[in-house]
């Protein structure tokens, strides 16, 4: 050899990493390794295989009985808190996907604010004498509320939260601070002499009454709020609505229409069902369905994961995306396809399906789909779905959409 010392590699332009990988390969297609090695190696990777469905089946087992607790803990808090209720009041009024619904630690008085309606409302028990310099403090504290502070002083979400954090497979987060009822209300939020002016205003402006109930007489003040625009309330939360709907692919109008007819854009809506927040995420259905979707397996979402409000529209924008582009994928027009979405938003693609072919037959469902015109469609889901709520839901969402395109 030329000039002694150490030879060539037989492979100069490679780095020593590849020449041992192809080193392994040569080895790997010996027939002594062939014969011998491949059928460990297959029984190694075939086990490894084994082992990692069996843990994902017993993470399964495992997440499903926590949903099932956590469907017990729901409806418990929701029925124990309506008996301490009764024990006060001769009729329970519960917090709706519009309507925020407070009442105090010793249940002497109770709030409502109609976020459709635009109706603010306090009923007070007990003493008469004092009764305006209580009414000016619980509208104070009404209107000057924001969301986390609202949050924690809800005996119900409070316990629900506190037992289901204790879940293995849960996600919790951070309330923000946003106020609820003051822009609302007054259109900014007003402090210290300016919230107790506004206070004073809505007081003369409103009517007090009495009411006499098998619990006792209830004094009642009631005021209607003037109609603010809508598109001013949505507007708080375009920046997460825009980049959600860009990240699914969607129309960010579809989005603000959903939220719209959901909860009227009430930052605390909530229903028995339970769900919870702008876009009304039901925990045990459409939230099992997104969080397998988006971090590859089921997750439990707590009530403050969603009432998180980035959270919130992030969860029910990509389940929109799933019914758009998974379940109705196979759907060839994009507008049949948006009122099938719309509608199973609401009460799920196996209720659409239904109203096609009389069963939960996604598949036949969407070749009966693909013979119609969209109008046909939506006049087949407007006659023929399991419930008015959903028709009244596509109609709404249909029409909405508009509204918000030059927001």
């Amino acid at each position: 050899m030329k000039g002694g010392g150490v030879p060539a590699p037989p492979f100069p332009d490679l780095k020593m990493e590849a020449v041992l990988f192809f080193s392994l390969i040569l080895f790997i297609l010996s027939p002594s390794f062939a014969q011998d090695g491949f059928k460990e190696f297959l029984k190694e990777e075939l086990r490894g295989f084994r082992e990692e469905k069996e843990g994902f089946n017993r993470y399964l087992q495992e997440v499903n009985r926590e949903f099932e607790e956590y469907r017990r803990i729901t409806y418990r808090e929701f029925r124990r808190f309506k008996g301490e209720v009764l024990k006060h009041w001769d009729s329970y009024e519960a917090p709706t996907k519009k309507k925020l619904v407070q009442y105090s630690e010793d249940f002497k008085v109770k709030r409502v604010f109609d976020f459709e309606k635009g109706v603010l409302r306090v009923e007070l028990k007990g003493n008469k004498s004092r009764l305006k310099k209580r009414l000016r403090k619980e509208l104070k504290k009404f209107l000057s509320e924001d969301k986390r502070t609202a949050f924690y002083s809800d005996p119900v979400l409070r316990r629900i939260e506190r037992k289901v954090k204790k879940l293995k497979h849960v996600k919790t987060a951070r309330i923000e601070r946003e106020p609820v009822l003051a822009p609302v209300v007054f259109g900014n939020v007003p402090k210290g002499s300016q919230l107790e002016r506004g206070v004073e205003r809505l007081i003369s402006r409103g009517e007090l009454y009495t009411e006499h109930t098998s619990k006792g007489t209830v004094s009642v003040f009631r005021v209607r709020i003037p109609p603010k625009k809508v598109l001013k309330k949505a507007r708080r939360y375009k920046p997460i609505v825009v980049k959600e709907s860009r990240r699914w692919k969607l129309s960010y109008p579809l989005i603000f229409a959903i939220i719209h007819t959901e909860s009227y854009f009430n930052p605390l809506a909530r229903s028995e069902v339970p769900a919870y927040g702008l876009m009304q995420i039901v925990p045990l259905s459409a939230g099992r369905d997104v969080t397998e979707f988006l971090f590859g397996r089921p997750v439990i979402l707590s009530p403050s994961y969603l009432y998180n409000a980035r959270n919130n529209i992030r969860i029910g924008t990509a389940y929109v995306h799933m019914l758009y582009y998974k379940y109705f994928k196979g759907v060839k027009d994009p507008e049949s396809r948006l009122y099938c979405t719309i509608a199973a938003y609401n009460t799920g693609p196996g209720n659409v399906a239904r109203a096609f072919v009389g069963s939960r037959d996604l598949k036949s469902a969407i070749r009966v789909i693909n013979r119609l015109s969209p109008q046909d469609v939506y006049s087949v889901l407007m006659r023929n779905l399991p419930y008015n709520e959903t028709k009244d839901y596509l109609r709404k969402v249909s029409t909405r959409i508009a509204v918000y395109k030059n927001l």
